[in-house]
């Protein structure tokens, strides 16, 4: 390539320079806190909703299963709709959703097995397990992450 047709830029102002590496920054972290927030707010909705399915399929019987499955439905496809229309993720994020989805998984199916085998119906019972049900995911969305620890530093 000949150097005539190699243009030069002069070099920015150090001052420049600067705000723009901060206005970078800044913006950086403002999308990873976005990120962050809409998947907070996803794995806690999907936390609550997971007591009351909980709690209609344990204590409402077969019309409690079938209404609990019915509105599990709805919410899914809600919840789904909403995180596709959010945009920006931060990095960890989807490991966080996988994780507390398959922990959820697997704790909603101990506590049902566990219940509609030995204490269908129990009030006693169907309570703790709709909390503990909500657990994995409350936690999946609100332990600290490395994102919060540099917001902090």
């Amino acid at each position: 390539m000949d150097d005539a047709h190699l243009t030069t830029q002069p070099a920015p102002d150090p001052r420049e320079a600067a705000a723009a590496l901060d206005r970078a920054s800044r913006l950086a972290w403002t999308t990873r806190a976005q990120g962050w927030r809409w998947v907070r707010r996803y794995l806690t909705g999907w936390a609550v909703a997971s007591v009351g399915l909980v709690l209609t399929i344990g204590l409402g019987g077969r019309a409690g299963f079938f209404v609990g499955m019915a509105v599990w439905a709805v919410v899914v496809a809600a919840g789904t709709a909403w995180s596709s229309r959010q945009g920006a993720t931060a990095a960890g994020t989807a490991r966080r959703i996988f994780v507390g989805a398959a922990s959820w998984a697997v704790v909603y199916g101990v506590a049902l097995f566990a219940g509609m085998s030995l204490w269908p119906g129990l009030v006693a019972y169907w309570v703790p397990a709709a909390l503990v049900s909500a657990a994995p995911l409350l936690l999946a969305a609100w332990l600290p992450t490395r994102h919060d620890a540099m917001a902090t530093a």
